[in-house]
């Protein structure tokens, strides 16, 4: 059964109540700041959780893809489908994970302007969780994620693209992690970039990488192609960080992995934009390099929060004749 939960969201501030079906319902102090109205789909999947098979949790590998396709085939009955998750990693083995062939073999996917199943009309609206945006070391994320909206936003070829930011939520909002079994919330933000919080180590071990991955994007698409242009129509942007790692901001304390840096990336693929350019490694001293160097890079590389030729023009390709696609 589909559920849909309305929302209200300011730019500052949020008060939490619950009705008596168990519903949130989100108000918000006053501000002369915009303020929008989300539309949240729930979606019940009959008591699904991919994390536990007859009691066990899966430990990825097979049995995760297994899992996988059997999510699928549950969120089929809703129209969706999750497309893909694309890992980040510390060891330059970052890859696309594809979950799911439409029978076309056409597996990419993009945003469609007015789509509307979505929440977002022309714009491609920016959420953080609210509860999960601070590490076990304290590190607030929110000021580098909003620093990330802003990087991608004031690209110059991509002048129809918005992005706006409508707040961090005052509950758990990741909807993957909650299929997955690790928290978050049944329902989604449809049509929405989705900073879905850092995720203690196990989610990551789930994954198949809890000492490697640094973060990951999943992409959920709808099944029926609304503007039949072959391509998978974007249903939601999901983003998750791993704690296992020391997230700092590199440039001022000279330590640690450069969480802007991970977020510029993993918001890269949020928008569309797959891994690039080649790695090859030194034996003799083991340095790992990327030709060319760019955001996008399959691996981290340290601190780059510059937004390269290369990635422009990926960028460019996907977001400059918009919304005008």
């Amino acid at each position: 059964m589909k559920k849909l939960l309305f929302l209200s969201f300011a730019l500052i501030g949020f008060l939490v109540s619950c009705d008596s079906d168990g519903s949130q319902d989100v108000s918000m102090e006053q501000s002369e700041q915009k303020s929008a109205e989300l539309k949240m789909v729930e979606i019940d999947l009959g008591g699904f959780t991919l994390g536990k098979s007859n009691g066990t949790a899966f430990k990825g590998g097979s049995d995760f893809q297994s899992g996988v396709a059997e999510l699928n085939e549950k969120l089929a009955a809703h129209g969706l489908q999750l497309e893909k998750m694309e890992v980040y990693s510390a060891d330059a083995a970052g890859q696309t994970v594809f979950f799911s062939d439409r029978g076309n073999k056409q597996l990419d996917s993009d945003y469609v302007p007015n789509d509307p199943r979505n929440i977002g009309g022309t714009t491609v609206p920016f959420i953080i969780d609210g509860t999960e945006k601070i590490t076990s070391t304290g590190f607030d994320t929110e000021p580098a994620l909003l620093t990330v909206r802003e990087t991608w936003e004031n690209v110059t070829c991509s002048d129809g693209l918005e992005i706006p930011y409508l707040g961090n939520t005052p509950f758990d909002a990741g909807y993957v992690q909650n299929v997955f079994g690790f928290g978050g919330s049944p329902g989604f933000f449809p049509g929405a970039i989705v900073q879905a919080g850092v995720l203690p180590q196990a989610f990551f071990d789930f994954l198949g990488g809890g000492t490697s991955i640094l973060g990951v994007c999943f992409t959920l698409t709808y099944i029926e192609d609304i503007n039949g242009d072959g391509t998978g129509d974007v249903a939601l942007k999901e983003i998750y960080y791993n704690d296992f790692f020391d997230w700092q901001d590199r440039v001022a304390t000279g330590e640690g992995f450069d969480f802007q840096t991970v977020a510029l990336h993993e918001t890269g693929h949020a928008l569309s934009q797959a891994h690039f350019g080649k790695v090859s490694r030194t034996d003799k001293n083991g340095k790992i390099h990327f030709s060319p160097r760019a955001v996008m890079n399959a691996g981290y590389s340290g601190v780059n929060r510059v937004i390269a030729k290369t990635d422009r023009a990926g960028h460019c390709s996907n977001w400059g004749n918009w919304p005008n696609n």
